[in-house]
């Protein structure tokens, strides 16, 4: 019997998320499937909700894609539909990602027999029963993951267990260069103190209340810009609030940004204005570039800046958020103190490299249980 693991072929692990757009949690499944390529794992990333250019960069590396567009609304259908695709593709193992791809997708594999991974970005989307009733169901038909430990604490209290793999970031060397271009992609000439923001212009990243703390920063430190990496439902509201607040055209809306790097490498800070958080990728990738943040003490932020590395605030104060902000750009000997620890933190603590390990072993540890699959195919509706 031949056992060298180069003859066996590569595990085929599915990955199920809403969207192809730009986001953190989708940008976190676009790095693992393209880095655990290397530990021979084959992925299928498969979205149900909306295309977008996650999907692009994906098929760019290699990675295979599947947009199941449905709509919004519940698509019992959809369960069908990811079921003949397990089984079409041989998939290994499913991973779904957040609440909505678990509804559908612990079914679907459960159907073909397919061994489950689900990963918990957040948890505050537990605010009714029937959500609460979901929780409960995760352990029995996956094997749970949160990205924090505050997470993995909040599911105590559903049965089951629920292992931590925080998420990870790559480790870059800092190129000087690199500013230089990202600034002028901004227009941030001279001295200009530039903020960035990467998030989803979405109600849960609290936009609206960052421009409020930055029109109040432009009155006490004029040179400050603003520049939001990002898409999202609100985008064109929060353009007529940057407008009312008198602050247009010190804001950059830049959408969705390929290039993250020289956008991060541009920033003398990084801020983030949620009311809900896991762990937040933007804040990692930050980091890794030694920028100083500033973030809302929500989800898995506070553990992170305990550790140093950026300035914690309460969330929907909008003048304590300005004031930290402004304590920076008064004081850049400690912008770079934090700049330096923040990196020291995610070498240490939060590299890529870490993460897919992590996640590559378990996907190995649950493909060997034995997983029934359920015969449907002579029912009606199959």
């Amino acid at each position: 019997m031949n056992t060298d693991p180069k003859s066996r072929r590569p595990l085929r692990v599915a990955h199920l998320m809403q969207y192809f757009a730009i986001g953190g949690l989708e940008r976190l499944v676009e790095r693992l499937s393209i880095e655990s390529r290397s530990r021979g794992v084959d992925s299928l990333v498969i979205a149900y909700l909306e295309d977008g250019p996650i999907r692009a960069a994906l098929e760019e590396q290699g990675v295979r894609t599947l947009a199941l567009e449905s709509g919004p609304g519940l698509h019992p259908g959809l369960i069908w539909r990811l079921r003949s695709v397990l089984r079409r593709e041989q998939i290994d193992v499913l991973h779904t990602h957040h609440l909505g791809p678990f509804i559908y997708g612990a079914p679907a594999a459960v159907l073909a027999g397919c061994p489950r991974v689900h990963t918990e970005h957040s948890h505050e989307l537990y605010d009714n029963t029937r959500r609460k009733l979901l929780g409960a169901m995760m352990a029995p038909l996956a094997e749970v993951v949160a990205v924090t430990p505050e997470i993995s604490e909040f599911r105590k209290r559903f049965p089951g267990r629920c292992r931590v793999i925080t998420n990870g970031v790559p480790l870059h060397p800092v190129e000087p260069s690199m500013r230089a271009r990202g600034r002028a992609l901004l227009d941030a000439e001279g001295d200009r103190f530039v903020l960035g923001c990467a998030a989803r212009l979405s109600p849960e990243k609290n936009h609206s209340g960052l421009i409020q703390a930055f029109a109040q920063l432009r009155r006490d430190e004029p040179r400050s810009l603003l520049a939001c990496a990002g898409d999202g439902p609100l985008a064109e509201e929060l353009r007529s609030e940057a407008a009312r607040a008198g602050v247009s055209e010190h804001v950059r809306w830049l959408g969705s940004v390929q290039n993250m790097d020289e956008f991060y490498a541009a920033l003398d800070v990084c801020v983030l204005n949620s009311t809900r958080e896991g762990l937040p990728l933007c804040l990692l990738e930050a980091m890794s570039f030694g920028i100083p943040v500033v973030a809302t003490e929500v989800g898995g932020v506070g553990e992170l800046l305990a550790q140093g590395g950026g300035i914690l605030v309460p969330s929907k104060e909008p003048m304590v958020l300005s004031a930290a902000l402004r304590s920076l750009a008064a004081q850049p000997e400690l912008a770079k103190e934090l700049g330096r620890a923040g990196k020291s933190i995610i070498d240490e603590r939060y590299s890529i490299d870490q993460m897919v390990d992590r996640y590559v072993e378990l996907y190995h540890e649950i493909a060997k249980k034995p997983f029934a699959r359920v015969n449907v195919d002579s029912a009606p509706c199959a």
